[in-house]
């Protein structure tokens, strides 16, 4: 691929024309800079544990640090983005674009293991919505009440989004408004009114006095920015919708760079405001429902209705964020012959319908087996983080393989750098985050990525059994 003279439409990379065909264009930049704000709701599963288990100046540096990370990959992948305008599908399938010629197989693998990274987002954030409605209207109800609610909440999410993506972004608008009120309240008002307390930032070492620098503290440490990768680290999702900008090469890169700037203010914020509130004891008493407390502290119990109705709707977003990114995924790896064909299905409106479904059937199932969200986010993270080192990786080859070729946004030989220490730093994440969450989590991750290959070969030796019609449909 060194030759700058090969055919590079052979090889299936780049802005070939059929690729992200029948997707409709009918977003702008700032559509998916509010479908981004539904990223710090990812903040909900996994700050409250990340506190009672660093401390509250060791969640804020994860926290902060992680989207700062976010930040520089963001940038990297606004240059993978226009190189390849009409792929739908993110970075998982830049991965592939700049990996194939080394490494044929890794496609499926990355491609999957960050559809399923999105996924649990769904059954995760609807456990959460029904245990927050149930605490608030339902306090005696049967257990499986909180299974129940969250099952409605997706098929409710479904049918806005199977109308058309334009359904979906005005389904985001009205609940990213209602999204960034408590947001807002705890990034600042704590400040104003008094309910602050800098005492509540204390120990300032980690818990059971680990010191920083020991062996202990930075793999405690290096686990934790793994599991925070999954939420800060999500911004890129505005990538996945790149064919259906208006104008994908302004489009993608100022809804990423703008999507970034945002995370740094409000994971360096929400967190310092949560434990300023709360403590590290009442963020821990409280590790997956802290942001009621918190606010109810803040305004006053008067407004406990609206305040849970706000962070419902915080929960919601995500998860409509979740389901357009998701069933994207599934379809650009169906289009790029990753997996099974009928995921490539598109209906009258230019929606990836079958995968949409296939997602929400599958967090169903999850919704009434789940348990422990912090070990389902360590299982699916695998894939997830695994992807991310993956992206980087081919932003570096496809600098050096294909030199000339056609990059709208191209920036400076320093971020070939940045990528490969970004691309390290993940790879260390991973290993000492992927079997610190316990065997069964790594074990469940490692299944769901090599599930891809079953799909996978089912393609390529029973849909597409011969070479020729498989080139004809590539």
């Amino acid at each position: 691929m060194s030759n700058p003279s090969v055919d590079l439409s052979a090889l299936g990379s780049l802005a070939g024309d059929e690729e992200g065909r029948g997707l409709i264009k009918s977003i702008r930049w700032w559509d998916g800079f509010v479908l981004a704000i539904a990223v710090p709701g990812f903040l909900f599963p996994t700050l409250g544990s990340s506190v009672a288990a660093l401390g509250a100046i060791g969640a804020i540096i994860v926290w902060l640090g992680s989207a700062f990370i976010a930040t520089l990959q963001n940038n990297i992948y606004a240059e993978l983005a226009t190189m390849m305008p009409h792929k739908s599908g993110g970075i998982g399938i830049y991965a592939n674009e700049g990996l194939k010629a080394y490494a044929k197989f890794i496609g499926p693998l990355v491609t999957w293991g960050y559809w399923g990274g999105w996924s649990v987002v769904l059954s995760i954030n609807g456990l959460l919505v029904g245990g927050y409605l149930q605490g608030e209207w339902f306090p005696n109800s049967p257990d499986w009440t909180p299974k129940l609610i969250g099952t409605i909440m997706l098929a409710v999410l479904w049918l806005f989004n199977i109308f058309g993506l334009r359904t979906g972004v005005w389904v985001s608008y009205v609940l990213g408004i209602l999204t960034m009120i408590p947001m807002l309240i705890i990034m600042f008002v704590p400040f104003l009114n008094g309910s602050f307390h800098s005492i509540n930032l204390h120990p300032y070492s980690l818990p059971g006095n680990i010191g920083w620098l020991s062996w202990t503290g930075i793999t405690l440490m290096a686990s934790w920015f793994y599991l925070a990768g999954w939420s800060a680290y999500g911004l890129e999702c505005v990538a996945t919708f790149a064919p259906e900008y208006t104008d994908t090469i302004k489009d993608t890169p100022r809804a990423l760079r703008s999507s970034a700037f945002f995370s740094l203010i409000v994971y360096g914020l929400v967190p310092l405001g949560l434990v300023g509130v709360l403590g590290q004891a009442g963020v821990g008493a409280n590790p997956y429902t802290a942001f009621a407390p918190a606010l109810k502290t803040i305004l006053g119990s008067g407004l406990g209705t609206v305040i849970v109705l706000m962070v419902v709707a915080s929960l919601v977003l995500s998860a409509n964020t979740a389901t357009m990114d998701g069933s994207r995924a599934l379809y650009q790896m169906s289009k790029d012959r990753m997996t099974l064909t009928w995921l490539s299905h598109l209906n009258r409106r230019g929606i990836p319908d079958v995968g949409m479904t296939l997602d929400l059937v599958v967090q169903v199932v999850l919704i009434w087996t789940l348990s422990n969200p912090v070990s389902i986010l360590a299982a699916s993270n695998l894939g997830y983080i695994l992807c991310h080192i993956c992206a980087l990786a081919a932003f570096v080859l496809l600098r050096r393989d294909q030199p000339n070729a056609l990059r709208p946004l191209r920036l400076g030989n320093v971020w070939i750098g940045v990528a490969a220490v970004l691309a390290v730093l993940n790879a260390v994440f991973l290993l000492f985050g992927a079997r610190s969450y316990g065997d069964g989590p790594f074990f469940v991750g490692v299944a769901l990525l090599l599930s891809a290959y079953v799909f996978y070969l089912v393609r390529i030796y029973i849909q597409d059994p011969q070479p020729a019609v498989r080139a004809a449909r590539s």
